[in-house]
């Protein structure tokens, strides 16, 4: 039976916005008039769960996130999954004095509890947890298994294979390890790999985990998105790992929470409009919050690198109690630089050149018309990612020689960083700009890039998932029809379309570069990224420009753009 206003349930294994460690959360949509009664009544039925399984007082925490109403408890950590129907059946029971709704008797909701906490016990298992924390341990929960410690030191077991804790030597799996975590809207996985091939240049052996693969010492373990728990683990498992690089989506932190309990620097590239009306995040004040949650991570002394120029990130940065780095490719207003517990240092620009400045000295780096990665000065977003890994890299205490070493190379071939602003110079005599990028920001960051790339004609290639908002969908195509691209081609991409109809998201993108004033006869529709590859290698002609968004059939379009 459909429970009523209930959207999501999730089992939580580490931090987040609502809870600093494990349990439940359940995403609603009550009517707004209800929510604060309702809120109270569920926290009332789950006390009464709760003190009856012998949990005792645990967390309850009811947030309203308009329109949707989340309610989060903790739970001791084998006992994830009850928590979960502890959250539902406090729901139904909260709903049933309000709205005609039948719920079975609470002493019948609660045997079935006993039950299933009695079957779920796993006291090896909370004891483990437990020591580890007060150990200083890094503790990775896993889907059925759990680990301590990091690299070499790294020790892993199944949830019902747990060691009794006075067997592990627990100095040995301190956190020791430099841990850097990696979050924002955009810049995400460029600036992760800036850090990450720095720490290589310095000769660590290096591991970090992204949106396309993850990698230990050069080598790719495996190809996909990693940049939830599940790369953190694989990068801090691999016994080879002395550095660790790891990017973290919203995503993972909303689904299961932060998965490190320890990091040394944390960076926030930017905050801006992606992904909202997602997981019950709908404004880019909840979703900032969201992104900082990788502050909750940083040791005592650890530090938050973030952007000066962003308004999410600034105002974020107050409300959290941490050393800030900031980064600015124009020089930042001293009163930001104020607000936070203590200042690092400022990563910026100055006189055409890439500095870090701190109290007492200048660090200088490159100058801009250095930086390997494409559209050199006039790529602005790259300037910035520059600036937040060097930053980051200062804090880890990583040497200025490979800091420039790496700012000067890093992006003169497409195998760096593969995905992100991949500039093509085709034996016909044209160049293809290709990029992951799938957001306005993003968009409007690579077409910057693509100004200040001489070329005769210019073609746009864009297409977007079906589970964003139409006027979302919309702007793509008022932002490329900005550009005044001589062809436009609207994908639709059956891998993306997310519950809509074919053709639904190339006419909503069509509908926005009309709106833009882009005429229809310049507009062609393609079904796929590969059609849409075929079709511009078609159109190009010695001295155009194609700027391509590719999301779907990634390696076969980039693959075929390097055999050309």
């Amino acid at each position: 039976m459909t429970v009523p206003y209930l959207t999501d349930t999730r089992r939580l294994t580490g931090r987040t916005i609502l809870l600093d460690g494990p349990g439940a959360v359940i995403e609603t949509r009550p009517p707004p008039a209800m929510r604060t009664h309702l809120g109270a009544r569920w926290r009332r039925e789950v006390r009464r769960f709760t003190v009856a399984l012998g949990w005792g007082e645990v967390a309850r925490v009811t947030r309203w996130f308009e329109p949707t109403l989340h309610c989060a408890l903790e739970a001791p950590i084998d006992q994830l999954m009850i928590a979960t129907f502890i959250a539902e059946w406090a729901w139904e029971l909260a709903l049933s004095g309000l709205i005609d709704h039948e719920v079975p008797r609470r002493s019948r909701i609660l045997a079935r509890l006993l039950r299933r906490r009695d079957s779920a016990a796993n006291p090896a298992l909370v004891a483990f947890r437990e020591r580890a924390l007060k150990e200083n341990a890094q503790l990775l929960i896993g889907d059925g298994d759990l680990s301590v410690g990091e690299g070499r030191f790294a020790r892993t077991f199944a949830d019902d294979d747990v060691p009794h804790p006075n067997s592990i030597d627990w100095p040995s799996v301190r956190h020791r390890m430099p841990v850097a975590l990696v979050t924002g809207t955009n810049g995400k996985t460029t600036t992760t790999r800036l850090l990450a091939r720095i720490a290589t240049v310095a000769g660590r052996v290096t591991g970090h985990c992204c949106t396309d693969s993850v990698e230990v010492g050069g080598e790719v373990l495996d190809r996909d998105d990693y940049s939830g728990p599940g790369g953190a683990r694989k990068v801090l498992r691999h016994p080879q790992t002395e550095f660790a690089v790891l990017e973290v989506a919203r995503g993972g932190m909303l689904r299961r929470g932060l998965s490190v309990r320890t990091a040394d620097v944390a960076i926030v590239t930017n905050i801006a409009d992606d992904h909202l009306n997602d997981m019950g995040i709908h404004t880019l004040d909840q979703l900032a919050e969201v992104k900082f949650l990788v502050a909750k991570a940083l040791k005592p002394h650890g530090v938050l690198v973030t952007n000066a120029e962003n308004e999410w990130c600034r105002e974020q940065a107050r409300r959290v109690d941490r050393d800030t780095a900031w980064f600015s490719v124009q020089p930042p207003n001293p009163s930001t630089l104020r607000a936070t517990r203590a200042l690092r240092g400022v990563a910026t620009v100055r006189d055409g050149r890439l500095v870090y400045e701190q109290a007492q000295r200048r660090i200088d780096l490159i100058g801009v018309h250095e930086i390997g990665l494409p559209g050199g000065a006039s790529a602005r977003h790259n300037i910035a990612n520059c600036l937040a890994a060097a930053a980051a890299a200062i804090q880890l205490k990583l040497p200025l020689t490979a800091i420039r070493a790496t700012l000067r190379s890093f992006g003169r071939s497409v195998d760096d960083n593969p995905g992100r602003a991949n500039l093509y110079n085709l034996r016909s005599g044209a160049q293809v700009l290709a990029d992951f990028g799938h957001n306005p920001d993003s968009l409007a960051a690579i077409f910057n890039t693509a100004r200040g790339l001489p070329h005769r004609r210019l073609l746009i290639s864009i297409g977007q998932a079906g589970d964003r908002q139409d006027d979302a969908i919309r702007s793509l195509g008022l932002l490329a029809a900005g550009e005044r691209p001589d062809h436009l081609i609207v994908k639709d991409m059956p891998k993306y379309r997310r519950g809509r109809e074919p053709g639904a998201i190339p006419h909503l993108l069509r509908e926005g570069a009309l709106a833009g004033g882009l005429a229809a006869d310049r507009i062609e529709n393609c079904e796929t990224d590969s059609a849409a590859l075929a079709r511009t290698l078609d159109w190009l002609q010695p001295g155009d420009l194609a700027v391509m968004f590719v999301h779907s059939e990634v390696e076969a379009v980039f693959g075929r753009l390097r055999e050309m």
